[in-house]
């Protein structure tokens, strides 16, 4: 059972990518139907992946993705100015000294855009070698989101949002190379699970998933695959070494349907492991859930998904694209998916670290979900975005109520000026009362002197 991509068969020379934009759907048959449960049997401890990738000698079916030399965006990406992440940077947390994985197609290493923090060559999948190579374009994209470098001219003012850190590229995917009898593609829960027990390992303290592995909830429950078992088992590792995974919450298409709120047919892995995994989903620029995005009960946070820009993601590409060439023939196509909005997520992880070493993954994780700006919903999240879109600076502040053992206080109800009066404040009784004496004796004593007027008068009268 592997890895698959929805149907487009995806990058193609020239700037191109899957349609899918990376949501990676995991085929297979229907399990019978069960009664479906929320989240996921309990573990088997005994089901453990290895920590080194297993290979598929899967043939190249396509060329690797070629570069635009040159090209530029002379704007500002909307994402970047919504976020507002460059903030940080101001303040010196950049991500500098830190290791985040990106479990994905590779990443182009030669992109110069990428040179600050660096790229580690991890495992790869892949027969072709290195996990700084990618046919795709996919994880050099999710790469830069995490990690590019300033713009030194400053036309641009792109950056990512951790452009200090060190990309750790592990090559588990490819929608290029695939078996002649299964028309499966390379990568499986199994060495998802490898990937990353071997991220942990290699010092990485986040993990970017931006791949998902849909199945029906009825057969992700039952566990009978190894595989579910293993990458279960691997991010629950990865949370007790305190490294903070974050997935994307899936693309709709193909076998990843969409969820209905509160009623879940579909789950989403790794995202369906939601305690010990940061789940993102995606928003547009209107600040509205894409309608691609996959709901769901372990959906945390979400994040910009839809006409960004991004770093050139073809090889010997050194510039920045708005578009990409998807679908069959090629045609050029925003760069939209959930994907894209969880990099923005595993950047702000980092930070998070950077300023706050002594947390815990899961005061990281708990950081970026209380921050988040949360919607109308039942405790301030639904099952389409979440908590809400991230709010960068908001998670760098100094104290987070939730981490000190408090309750947020609630939201104090409007009332009319007259229920204002706080209690046992005597002295500010006594004053109101003796002002509202005052006013009472001095209407009395009007009264009785209009009147006593008014009885000479009368008196006058009758003399006459």
């Amino acid at each position: 059972m592997g890895f698959k991509h929805s149907p487009s068969r995806g990058a193609r020379r020239g700037l191109a990518l899957c349609a899918a934009v990376g949501v990676l759907g995991l085929g297979g048959p229907m399990a019978p139907a069960l009664a479906q449960q929320v989240g996921p049997p309990d573990l088997d401890p005994s089901k453990v992946a290895g920590s080194s990738l297993s290979q598929q000698n899967f043939p190249q079916k396509q060329g690797c993705m070629n570069g635009s030399p040159g090209s530029t965006i002379p704007e500002k990406p909307w994402s970047q100015l919504v976020l507002g992440y460059e903030r940080a940077h101001q303040l010196g947390l950049t991500g500098a000294g830190s290791k985040v994985a990106v479990i994905d197609t590779g990443v182009n290493a030669d992109q110069p855009k990428l040179g600050s923090g660096g790229v580690e060559s991890g495992g790869t999948a892949i027969p072709d070698g290195r996990g700084t190579n990618d046919c795709d374009g996919h994880g050099t994209i999710v790469a830069g989101i995490i990690g590019a470098d300033p713009d030194p001219t400053g036309e641009t003012g792109y950056v990512g949002v951790a452009p200090d850190a060190t990309i750790l590229s592990i090559r588990q995917t490819s929608n290029l190379f695939v078996d002649d009898q299964t028309n499966a593609t390379v990568g499986t829960t199994e060495t998802m699970a490898q990937a990353i027990n071997m991220a942990v390992d290699r010092g990485a303290k986040v993990i970017n998933i931006s791949q998902s592995s849909c199945q029906p909830v009825a057969q992700a429950s039952q566990y009978g695959n190894w595989g579910n078992q293993m990458l279960h088992n691997a991010v629950k590792r990865a949370y007790n070494r305190n490294v903070v995974v974050v997935a994307a919450a899936g693309n709709v298409g193909g076998n990843c349907q969409k969820n209905s709120p509160g009623s879940p047919s579909t789950a989403v892995l790794p995202a369906w492991f939601d305690d010990e995994v940061l789940t993102v989903a995606s928003l547009n620029q209107q600040g509205a859930p894409s309608e691609f995005t996959v709901p769901g009960p372990w959906v945390d946070v979400a994040a910009p998904g839809e006409n960004l820009i991004a770093i050139d993601p073809g090889q010997r590409g050194d510039g920045l694209v708005s578009q990409i060439a998807e679908g069959e023939q090629g045609q050029m196509g925003p760069i939209q998916g959930t994907s894209f909005a969880a990099p923005y997520v595993s950047g702000l992880a980092l930070l998070i670290q950077q300023k706050h070493p002594e947390l815990s993954a899961g005061q990281v994780m708990d950081r970026i979900k209380t921050t988040a700006l949360h919607p109308g919903g039942v405790n301030g999240r639904n099952d389409i975005v979440g908590y809400g879109m991230i709010d960068p600076m908001a998670a760098l502040q100094d104290v987070v109520p939730a981490e000190h053992g408090k309750q947020e206080p609630p939201k104090k109800p409007t009332h009319l000026a007259a229920d204002a009066l706080q209690q046992k404040d005597f002295p500010a009784i006594i004053v109101a009362i003796g002002g509202a004496g005052a006013g009472i004796a001095g209407i009395v004593f009007t009264a009785f002197l209009a009147n006593a007027v008014r009885n000479v008068r009368a008196r006058a009268r009758q003399n006459r």
